[in-house]
């Protein structure tokens, strides 16, 4: 019997739930190590993984999302051609995940926004959950070195003035500079140019903004109380950047950032373009004329019968031969004749 796509989707995301609670157990060492006041942080990332996992769940088991998932993973295994995709996705992965080449195609100050904002979030997302978690300690050892532990092991020390030392207690504020540079390119093209203007919505492309605006300012408002206020309005501010932390975990699965997810699949595109590009192409039966990857033409046909559509032998036909169809059609009908199926 074939489970509701609903109920897949709500096991994977309660798997993935309980695999981030096991796995802050695990790495606070039955939470002996676990940060308390940041335990609000650590529940938000318990229900951000249950919402990221449910969605994506549900999202890749569309009729169209899951050949493309399947056929994707059956060409990049394809024996004989591991060691060729695996240099393909190599470059994929500069290309596509760390350079994000594709958004510089669309402009230069585009790609400079998504970039800050995607590297911003990355840096914060990095430091941020291993804290919460309890994976992360900083002790003091001989001469007020800090020493860093992870999961208990001591990995290395540094001077809490050196390079190593500015880098780590003030990762979080070169992730929120990035990030507030990305929202200022953002709204800038949201605010003065008119085809960005024309298909905005508040809901998918402003809110988004403004939550990580208020998250990375309100972080930065924790170093100045401590380092330019003597602590003034710390512990009212830290709730506030908490709240806001909060609030962007959760509303990640819901919104426009949860492509920073779907991506990493997407890449699995260009195998099965590349394998359309190669192999036999489908031919119109009545202009004779190659229009379509064969791939990807029964691809469509089966997706189509799939969610009950079945237009049969039309299905076939070149896209230039439908709309040929369409006005021999219209032209009987007009005419008083029996139109012409085809």
């Amino acid at each position: 019997m074939k489970r509701s796509p609903t109920v897949v989707a709500f096991l994977a995301a309660s798997l993935a739930s309980l695999a981030v609670m096991g796995a802050i157990a695990l790495g606070s060492g039955s939470f002996d190590r676990f940060d308390r006041p940041l335990a609000a942080y650590a529940a938000a990332t318990v229900f951000a993984a249950f919402a990221v996992v449910y969605r994506y769940a549900m999202w890749i088991q569309r009729p169209p999302t899951w050949r493309y998932f399947l056929a994707g993973w059956r060409l990049f295994l394809r024996p004989g051609r591991i060691l060729p995709n695996i240099a393909k996705l190599a470059k994929l992965l500069w290309l596509n995940i760390v350079a994000q080449r594709f958004i510089e195609r669309r402009s230069p100050k585009r790609w400079l926004a998504h970039m800050c904002l995607a590297w911003g979030c990355l840096l914060a997302f990095a430091i941020t959950f291993p804290l919460s978690w309890g994976w992360v300690q900083f002790g003091v050892g001989e001469g007020g070195r800090y020493v860093v532990e992870f999961m208990g092991m001591r990995q290395f020390e540094f001077p809490p003035h050196s390079i190593v030392g500015f880098l780590f207690f003030n990762g979080l504020n070169i992730s929120a500079v990035l990030v507030l540079v990305g929202v200022g390119l953002a709204m800038h093209r949201r605010l003065f140019e008119s085809g960005a203007q024309a298909v905005q919505s508040l809901a998918a492309d402003l809110l988004p903004l403004f939550l990580l605006f208020a998250v990375s300012v309100t972080g930065l408002m924790l170093t100045a109380s401590y380092k330019l206020m003597g602590g003034e309005n710390f512990s009212f501010l830290s709730l506030v950047h908490a709240f806001t932390v909060i609030v962007l975990l959760l509303y990640m699965p819901f919104g426009k950032l949860f492509h920073v997810i779907q991506r990493p699949a997407q890449l699995g595109v260009a195998y099965y373009k590349e394998e359309c590009a190669r192999g036999p192409q489908a031919v119109c039966p009545r202009s004779g004329q190659a229009f379509q990857a064969r791939l990807h033409h029964d691809d469509l046909v089966a997706v189509m019968k799939e969610l009950g559509m079945d237009f049969g032998s039309h299905q076939d036909l070149s896209p230039q031969e439908k709309r040929k169809l369409i006005a021999i059609n219209q032209a009987a009908l007009m005419s008083d004749r029996q139109p012409f199926v085809g």
